[in-house]
């Protein structure tokens, strides 16, 4: 795993930008996987100003998880924010991403329709995950399964509590449906990308603490290809 610190979130988020569109240059028709958050939003608007010129056209793009029972319309999905501040500024086709559908009743199909197309397309080339305070990363809590491709997972209640600021009013949040652990390891790159003081403490565990399942960002340390991208704040413990 490759460590790089840079002065503030927006030198984070250029350098994300303009990792990301070196990787499409290079395999345009490139297998990625995005996240959704606070934290990549300006990553995705440095991108689109960088990219306005350039062509998507082969580029598959698949979002890491959604809360179960949200609506991809809603403003707190997964979805809504890669659609809103990367998909369309970038007029990138339907046909060209994928979501979860998180309001189906048949959760286990639909984990098995995202693996099957991520294995269709011969794997990840990059993921972009963020990182939880309690160390999950997508919606992998505590206690997944390395070897888990997607899968539907029980929220702790920190997860359930923080996931509220994206959303205009109360919203129950119970379960999450994710691209797994397994995937991460497998794709040909992973970065985890992180910013501000709130996540000094959890960057520190997962840097100093044994690799294991009880704190999934550990597993970015097994990667032959791993990348923590963090800003200074974020790198106030190490």
């Amino acid at each position: 795993m490759l460590l790089e610190v840079f002065s503030n979130h927006e030198a984070l988020s250029l350098a994300v930008a303009k990792h990301i569109l070196a990787l499409v240059r290079n395999k345009p028709n490139a297998t990625l996987v995005l996240t959704s958050g606070n934290t990549p939003i300006l990553a995705y608007q440095k991108l689109t100003e960088l990219a306005k010129t350039e062509d998507f056209d082969q580029t598959f793009i698949i979002g890491l998880d959604e809360w179960v029972g949200i609506s991809g319309e809603s403003e707190g999905s997964c979805r809504y924010i890669v659609e809103q501040n990367l998909l369309k500024p970038l007029n990138i086709p339907e046909s060209n991403y994928a979501f979860f559908d998180s309001m189906t009743e048949d959760l286990e199909s639909e984990c098995k329709r995202v693996d099957d197309l991520i294995f269709a397309k011969g794997g990840l080339d990059f993921i972009l995950v963020g990182l939880g305070t309690n160390g999950h990363l997508g919606l992998n809590e505590p206690g997944s399964s390395f070897d888990s491709y997607c899968q539907v997972t029980n929220l702790e209640e920190v997860t359930a509590i923080t996931g509220q600021k994206y959303f205009n009013s109360s919203t129950p949040l119970t379960k999450g449906i994710t691209v797994g652990l397994k995937h991460l390891l497998d794709a040909k790159e992973a970065m985890v990308m992180a910013n501000g003081a709130g996540k000094a403490d959890i960057i520190k565990r997962m840097i100093s603490e044994e690799i294991n399942e009880k704190l999934p960002a550990t597993v970015l340390r097994k990667h032959k290809d791993g990348l923590l991208w963090i800003d200074k704040e974020a790198a106030a413990n190490l």
